[in-house]
């Protein structure tokens, strides 16, 4: 293998930028070849030797620097054992793909997907491309939007589920599936290969280091996986002279699937997100680094501001289309500490029979407002979309690439299959007013054009202390109102004559009738049933007539086509939910109260912790700085 240079001047030595067309500053302090060089062959002969040991591997793909960095190395290995003839089991491609991701790291993803399976279909090797989401309900707008869960805040943030959900649980399934069938061609376990570097901050490399990841040795990491960190021992610096290698194809290491403006438009992306400066180029000086973080748009762990998104909405007005997120996120925080926008009403019942009342998870309006937000925010950029190509066509502006890609809209943040989840969990609040709650607003702003702007409010003050927790009497949830839950009298009825293909009419739990309903792994959509629902409900009467109808006849709705499906034995849990929210929709109606005055009433009527705690023969838990529900 060649030396690895970048063409310098023969006067000053000075990095050569003419010789770097397209791009006038290039890296500025370039070490030397050899170091980065041996580096590079230590990686891919680590690599060369697993397959020839028989593993298959799993090159787990962000779009970022660093695990671009491991894909490309890992490329050149499987593309080297094919030319030497090593017979080799499949390899993978893995990505996840959350739908909340920022939409210019999106795009790059799938682009670099594109050009992979392009570049290994060209070569012949053995590499499969794939992309993985988190189930149906673990998606942010079905949990937030559609359950009330709190996102995770810096407070709250310290085991970070929602990577857990979106990312890792995800990749786990699919490596595991992947491990079966290589194992069954009669190949070794797979290696999945990461992109951690012991730099990148102190609590990586203490992770790391306790975790015994090494760069040329797999390790098996918590959950039974080989991993390896092949590049853990490289810097920043390195990486980045490494990947602008490819800017120019004179003096990249090897042949890859990454070409200059691949490179390119990653390097554009890291400085627009780190206020415009990168130390990697000449024109932004030594100052600062290159290294900005990327991560859902949605993300609240990073505190008060989106650092790399302000960056970027800052940089260049092409992010413009950007604004309506940043916009959503920031409304998240502003909200935090509002416990008006809290739902007071526990969700399971003590031994003696009491739910606990205290401030939890977001209460229908707020989920109201977050749905209309994210709907409008679709439409929108739906619009733009639609603006861009119609100036295309005119001539208005040029048929670039970039313009051809932003004739497309760039995010769905609430798709077909995401409202129907919604609109089922909502059905199953008592906070709903009829029947298709959420899928109303779907046609208010689908159908009829409605527009809900976000406010910019002042982010209101974290509280000193938390709500003191009382308790609300329920009984079985019959204590003062009857509760039926999910059985529908009418689907046993009728289905006999709807659904003669069924040998029952509903099924049962705990000796207990509730509608029919399809068992699946985890709940899930039928997603083509979702969007034929979703025509016919926005292009008939639907929306009038079934607002005489009570939220839970389209839970029940849902279930009963099998249009929703619920997680094999689990009925039960939402039975249980059923049940709590026809009780405090009853109780509401015998007391002829809003929702608001039901807040106030269960206030009142609750019993204190204590005196909780004395019927259930417990001593309460100790808590640091409650306050009284009544000082609310």
């Amino acid at each position: 293998m060649q030396a690895l240079q970048v063409p310098t001047t023969a006067v000053t030595g000075q990095v050569d930028q003419e010789a770097t067309p397209g791009y006038s500053a290039h890296v500025i302090a370039m070490r030397s070849g050899p170091p980065l060089a041996q580096r590079i062959e230590i990686a891919i002969s680590t690599i060369e030797r697993l397959i020839e040991d028989g593993h298959g591997l799993v090159m787990t793909l962000s779009a970022g620097k660093d695990s671009s960095s491991t894909t490309l190395l890992c490329l050149e290995a499987i593309r080297r054992s094919v030319v030497r003839g090593v017979n080799q089991a499949m390899h993978f491609v893995s990505s996840s793909s959350t739908s909340v991701e920022n939409p210019e790291v999106e795009d790059m993803l799938l682009t670099a997907h594109e050009d992979i399976a392009r570049w290994t279909e060209l070569h012949k090797l053995p590499v499969d491309v794939r992309l993985v989401h988190p189930n149906d309900a673990s998606k942010f707008v079905v949990s937030v939007i559609g359950r009330g869960t709190l996102p995770r805040f810096v407070e709250n943030g310290s085991k970070r589920s929602c990577a857990t959900d979106w990312k890792v649980k995800p990749q786990q399934r699919l490596a595991k599936s992947i491990s079966e069938k290589v194992l069954a061609a009669g190949f070794k376990e797979t290696v999945t290969v990461l992109g951690s570097r012991l730099d990148e901050s102190t609590t990586r490399n203490g992770s790391m280091t306790k975790r015994g990841d090494q760069a040329q040795k797999p390790n098996r990491n918590p959950s039974g996986f080989l991993t390896l960190s092949l590049i853990a021992d490289w810097t920043e610096s390195d990486v980045w002279e490494f990947l602008i290698m490819f800017l120019d194809g004179q003096i990249a290491p090897f042949p890859a699937y990454a070409q200059g403006e691949t490179v390119r438009r990653m390097l554009d992306l890291y400085r627009d997100g780190n206020e415009g400066t990168c130390g990697m180029f000449m024109a932004d000086g030594k100052k600062a680094p290159c290294g900005s973080r990327f991560g859902c748009w949605t993300c609240t762990i990073t505190g008060d501001r989106d650092k790399s998104m302000d960056s970027m909405l800052n940089s260049d007005e092409k992010y413009s289309y950007l604004r309506g997120l940043n916009a959503f996120r920031n409304f998240l925080i502003a909200t935090q500490w509002d416990m008006g926008r809290r739902e007071l009403v526990g969700r399971s019942i003590s031994s003696a029979g009491f739910v606990p009342v205290r401030p939890d998870v977001y209460n229908m309006a707020m989920r109201t407002d977050l749905l209309k937000f994210a709907l409008t925010l679709d439409e929108l950029e739906v619009e733009r979309a639609e603006q861009v190509e119609a100036d295309v066509v005119s001539g208005r502006l040029p048929k670039s690439p970039e313009n051809t890609r932003m004739s497309n809209p760039q995010f769905q943040i609430v798709s077909d299959s995401d409202i129907v989840l919604i609109d089922f969990f909502w059905s199953l609040h008592h906070g709903a007013y009829s029947a298709f709650p959420a899928m109303e607003i779907w046609y208010q702003v689908k159908t009829l054009g409605r527009r809900y702007a976000i406010p910019a409010i002042e982010k209101v003050p974290k509280m000193a202390g938390i709500p003191q927790v009382r308790w609300y009497q329920v009984d079985a949830f019959d204590r003062d109102v009857p509760t039926d839950g999910l059985r529908d009298y009418k689907a046993e009825m009728w289905n006999a004559y709807r659904h003669p293909e069924r040998l029952i009419t509903h099924r049962e739990v705990s000796g207990k009738r509730v509608v029919w309903h399809e068992n699946a792994e985890t709940l899930s959509v039928n997603a083509t049933e979702a969007v034929l629902f979703g025509i016919t409900y926005c292009t008939t009467n639907m929306p009038m007539a079934t607002q005489f109808y009570t939220p839970l006849e389209s839970a029940r709705f849902w279930l009963n086509e099998g249009i929703v499906k619920l997680p094999a034995g689990m009925v039960g849990r939402y039975q249980h939910m059923a049940k709590r929210a026809q009780y405090f929709t009853h109780l509401a109606e015998r007391l002829n109260v809003t929702p608001a005055e039901l807040d106030k009433y269960l206030i009142q009527e609750s019993i204190s912790d204590e005196a909780h705690a004395e019927i259930v023969g417990n001593a309460p838990e100790a808590t640091e700085d409650q306050f009284s529900l009544f000082e609310l």
